[in-house]
């Protein structure tokens, strides 16, 4: 019976050890920090929804949807953003819809380039200054630059009879090319 009486002693002074321990400055103090912490990252959480949110969607409501979530669901309502966010950044998209245009022009302005070597040329020139391919033909009267096709000068009215066999030749060499 003695045994278990000091057993009885040594629980309850065990327990008394406990509750002081609880009762303890140094433990106020780290259970005060640990929940001034947990209300940082909140915050944080939510800041750091404002600032990707605006990085990635266009519309104010949907940003300020996305920050008030995070604000009043704490980490859960952040937690979700990241899920549902969109997955790309807006300059990511601008400099994407920049890069599909650079090319639609550049598709599109492959008329300014010589057909043969590729080379950039202006519209006024007859022959390519790289490879000497024949561009356009000149007007018999004004000298304007013609397309090879043209049967009448647009600038000044002459019938284009001239050069016939130069234009069929770049028609074939067109052909050939293609």
């Amino acid at each position: 019976m003695t045994g278990a009486m000091n057993f009885l002693i040594l629980q309850a002074d065990a327990a008394e050890g406990a509750s002081s321990f609880f009762d303890s400055p140094w433990w106020k103090f780290t259970t005060m920090m640990a929940k001034a912490m947990l209300v940082a990252m909140w915050l944080a959480l939510a800041f750091w929804t404002y600032k990707d949110a605006r990085r990635r969607i266009t519309d104010p409501l949907m940003i300020g949807v996305s920050v008030a979530t995070s604000l009043i669901f704490p980490y859960v309502g952040t937690l979700f953003y990241v899920i549902l966010r969109p997955p790309e950044y807006l300059e990511d998209v601008l400099e994407r819809d920049l890069e599909i245009r650079a090319r639609e022009q550049e598709l599109v302005g492959g008329a300014n380039r010589c057909p043969a070597c590729r080379t950039p040329v202006r519209d006024d020139f007859l022959v390519c200054p790289k490879c000497r391919r024949e561009l356009k033909v000149a007007c018999s009267s004004c000298d304007k630059p013609l397309e090879p096709s043209w049967k009448i000068c647009p600038y000044c009215a002459s019938e284009q009879g001239v050069g016939r066999k130069a234009k069929s030749a770049v028609a074939e060499e067109d052909e050939l090319f293609a």
